[in-house]
């Protein structure tokens, strides 16, 4: 799953937001929502087992914010396990590194990875390769694709794709991403990014299109949304989603509220699966 993940702040606004496209070969699959008391998020599916479980992307009641993106499949546990405990226990993105440092000084390797978090006035990509790992720290703004920017990983990625230009189209994707994260001055901004096809739509555009059978398509678009203007104890959060590439996908707003109770929960639900 070649997905796109970052996140941005914007002071004048008051609001983090981290967003993400999932994009698959599966066209037909739907994704899981979780909701617990202090934490809402979307299911992960593991690139090697297939088995679903942790959390692709989601926030808790402290308005940390997290989600992921794929660089290689291996046999080692997957980073969505890693990134549901960092929400569940985290309060925020420095807290979520040292639970990330504690996991792998303990022994513990993780698929490979990157790992975007997101709080009131920090961001944090955590790329992660087995036991190895890097930190990019940002006020600002931060995204990642489908490989590594600090680990030295080139190589050994360029080797094991299946595609010769499946590296080249990560690339080509981040490169872009930067571009446009580095304008965005508003909300709507960050929905265009992920709508954006720059010169050409298709496998190397930030709304990753199928050209081929077998190709990479986005089936989901999520912005989570965290306001501060009003209570920075207690932000206000909403869940944007949009299924099917969002180019041509209208998001739907799901408010999340904590602590959550079954009415809630249920709510949510209602919201997220519309008219499915």
């Amino acid at each position: 799953m070649p997905s796109l993940a970052g996140a941005v702040i914007l002071p004048k606004h008051r609001k983090t937001l981290l967003f993400k496209n999932r994009d698959m070969i599966n066209r037909n699959h739907k994704d899981e929502l979780f909701y617990d008391v202090d934490c809402f998020g979307i299911r992960g599916v593991d690139n090697v087992t297939e088995k679903v479980g942790g959390l692709a992307i989601g926030v808790n009641n402290h308005g940390l914010a997290a989600a992921n993106t794929h660089v290689r499949n291996m046999d080692d546990p997957s980073y969505y396990l890693l990134t549901e405990q960092i929400l569940m226990f985290a309060k925020d993105a420095e807290n979520g590194l040292g639970m990330v440092r504690d996991h792998l000084r303990s022994g513990r390797k993780y698929q490979w990875g990157n790992l975007v978090l997101a709080d009131r006035d920090s961001i944090l990509v955590i790329e992660l390769a087995g036991d190895e790992h890097s930190v990019e720290w940002s006020e600002r703004k931060a995204l990642r694709t489908a490989h590594h920017i600090m680990l030295d990983t080139e190589g050994v990625l360029r080797s094991s794709h299946t595609r010769a230009d499946e590296y080249s189209n990560s690339v080509k994707r981040v490169e872009r991403g930067y571009d446009l994260i580095r304008k965005v001055s508003s909300v709507s901004d960050v929905f265009n990014i992920l709508k954006d096809h720059g010169d050409n739509l298709g496998q190397s555009s930030l709304c990753k299109h199928a050209e081929a059978y077998g190709d990479h398509a986005t089936t989901m678009s999520y912005v989570v949304e965290v306001d501060y203007s009003v209570d920075t104890a207690r932000p206000r959060i909403v869940f944007h989603v949009a299924k099917g590439n969002p180019c041509q996908s209208a998001f739907a707003s799901i408010p999340i509220v904590f602590p959550a109770d079954e009415e809630i929960m249920k709510r949510a639900a209602q919201f997220y699966h519309g008219d499915e």
